[in-house]
C-alpha cells in the first residue's frame, strides 16, 4: 500500500484510535489495528445509513441472542489469544444521522470511525455533527472516504464545501434527487458498475453517493468543522480512499457561525 501524500497518519492513527470505539460501516480495516480496541458497531445492518430498525420485535431478540452468543466466543478467544483478538460489540441499530436522538450514546466512546458511509449522506455536515456527539472533545475521529478518480464516480465533479454547508443550512433530507443525473451519469451509464445493482435498488437514500470527494474538498470539510486534521489518500492495488484523521472537537469559527443551526438540529 501507499500513501499518496506522504503523511504520518498510520503512525498517529495507532496512537489515537484505540479502546472503546464507535464504528459506522463495514470493518473499517484501513490502517485500523483493533488489538486494542472494544468495539460497538453503530446500525448493524446496513453499514451506517438506512432505516431505523424498533429494538421490540421477534428479530430484535434473535438478533440479542446472537450478540450475546458472540460476545461469549469472543471473551473466550480474548482470554485464550490475548490482545490479537478484538471484541466487537454490535448492539446498536440506528441509521448514524439520528444518533442525536439517543442520549444513552454520547459521550460513551473514546473515537467514532466510519468506512465509505459519508458519501452516501445527502447531509454530510449533519451526519458528523452526528458522529462528534459520540465521543468527548479529547477523542478523536477517523473516516475513509472512496476518492472520485477510483470509483464509479470518476465522472463526477467533486462537491464543493458551500454545496454541503448549504445542503446544512436548507436542512437536505433523505428524499434529495438533486444528484440523482449526475450519479445515473457516471455510476450507471459511463462507468457501468452499479448498472446491475440498480436493477434491484433504487437510485435514492441510502443507496447512491450523494456527494463527491477528492483530497482537497475533504480536506477543506473536515479542517471547516475539525481541528487537528490529518488527511492522505490509502491506495493499494485494489482501491483507494481517501483518510482523514482528526480531533473530535468543533473548529471554533465554524461553531460560533453555525450555533444556533446547530442547537436546532441537535437537541
Amino acid at each position: 500500500m501507499t500513501y499518496l501524500l506522504k503523511t504520518d497518519i498510520e503512525k498517529k492513527i495507532k496512537s489515537y484510535i484505540q479502546s472503546n470505539i464507535a464504528r459506522i460501516g463495514g470493518t473499517v480495516n484501513q490502517i485500523v489495528d483493533y488489538s486494542q480496541c472494544c468495539v460497538t458497531d453503530i446500525n448493524l445492518l446496513d453499514g451506517g445509513y438506512g432505516s431505523v430498525d424498533q429494538l421490540d420485535n421477534k428479530q430484535s431478540f434473535l438478533q440479542r441472542a446472537s450478540t450475546i452468543r458472540k460476545t461469549v466466543s469472543q471473551e473466550i478467544k480474548f482470554y485464550r489469544y490475548g490482545k490479537k483478538i478484538p471484541r466487537d460489540r454490535k448492539t446498536v441499530v440506528l441509521d448514524a444521522h439520528n444518533i442525536s436522538q439517543h442520549p444513552r450514546l454520547y459521550p460513551k466512546y473514546s473515537c467514532c470511525i466510519s468506512s465509505n458511509v459519508i458519501e452516501h449522506s445527502p447531509n454530510p455536515i449533519l451526519l458528523l455533527l452526528n458522529f462528534h456527539l459520540l465521543c468527548p472533545e479529547n477523542g478523536y475521529q477517523f473516516h475513509a472516504l472512496p476518492h472520485y478518480k477510483y470509483t464509479y464516480d470518476c465522472f463526477r465533479e467533486p462537491t464543493g464545501v458551500k454545496h454541503l454547508i448549504e445542503d446544512f443550512k436548507k436542512r437536505t433530507g433523505f428524499d434529495d434527487a438533486t444528484h440523482n443525473d449526475d450519479y445515473v451519469q457516471s455510476a450507471i451509464i459511463k462507468h457501468g458498475w452499479q448498472k446491475q445493482f440498480h436493477k434491484t435498488h433504487p437510485v435514492s437514500y441510502p443507496y447512491i453517493h450523494f456527494h463527491v470527494f477528492d483530497e482537497h474538498n475533504t480536506r477543506e470539510l473536515f479542517e471547516t468543522m475539525f481541528t487537528d486534521v490529518t488527511l492522505d489518500i490509502y491506495k493499494t492495488e485494489e482501491f483507494s480512499d481517501i483518510v482523514v484523521l482528526f480531533r473530535n472537537q468543533l473548529n471554533s469559527r465554524f461553531q460560533k457561525q453555525y450555533q444556533g443551526l446547530i442547537d436546532e438540529y441537535i437537541q
